[in-house]
């Protein structure tokens, strides 16, 4: 009688458990039916002796699943993480540009990844976040440091080139944002070659990284701006 008791609790508890998630993380679209659905059918693999259980983890980890992708697909979604690129790029990218303008004497490792245009190596490097935070931090920010006009051109282009974009493909918010991501991507990948491609001297590395960080700087909230919109839902 104990075991009965106790093994309908269980079956109870995790029912109640998948209905919370599901309520949550299941596609909303059919999340009211699928939930009724699963409910019903799972109350009959118990009254037969089916294995409820394992049905149940299974079918609710697939309409999680489901619900996901449909979640990602959604504009609301792609603005979110657009935002969020933002918050994590925009300081990011300032603070390097006030370390690369205040910079004096830099440990060797450190400059032989700038001389290579490295700098995807030098962000996730401990002692350049201590030195540009301590040393050159947002207290030297300057508005002059960001005065770069190949980098607002850039942007200039990527403005009139997703306008038209946008009008005339009529394009998927996915497909957009890839086309965006091309365009913050391009200037990078473009320096950064140029430098492994070249090895140009010192003097002329400085300009090549400033349109490598500037250039996304200025389109990125760009981008977000065409985002929102041009994609109203």
């Amino acid at each position: 009688m104990l075991n009965t008791y106790s093994s309908q609790k269980q079956h109870t508890t995790m029912l109640k458990l998948a209905t919370w998630l599901l309520s949550r993380l299941a596609n909303p679209a059919y999340r009211d039916e699928l939930i009724g659905d699963i409910e019903e059918e799972y109350t009959e693999r118990q009254q037969t002796n089916r294995d409820a259980n394992s049905w149940l983890l299974r079918q609710t980890t697939l309409a999680i699943w489901d619900g996901q992708k449909a979640m990602i697909r959604t504009t609301g979604f792609v603005k979110t993480l657009s935002i969020l690129l933002c918050v994590l790029a925009l300081p990011t990218i300032a603070l390097f540009v006030g370390w690369l303008s205040n910079m004096h004497m830099p440990s060797e490792h450190l400059w032989q990844l700038l001389m290579a245009g490295e700098v995807h190596y030098i962000l996730f490097n401990s002692e350049y976040w201590g030195i540009a935070w301590n040393e050159s931090g947002v207290s030297r920010l300057e508005v002059d440091m960001f005065i770069h006009i190949p980098s607002v051109l850039w942007a200039m282009v990527f403005a009139v080139s997703a306008y038209l974009f946008l009008k005339k493909s009529k394009p998927s918010v996915w497909m957009f944002s890839a086309f965006t991501l091309l365009y913050l991507l391009l200037p990078y990948l473009f320096g950064y070659g140029v430098i492994s491609s070249f090895e140009p001297p010192p003097q002329k590395v400085g300009p090549i990284l400033a349109f490598m960080m500037l250039a996304p700087f200025f389109t990125l909230p760009m981008s977000v701006g065409f985002l929102f919109k041009g994609f109203a839902k």
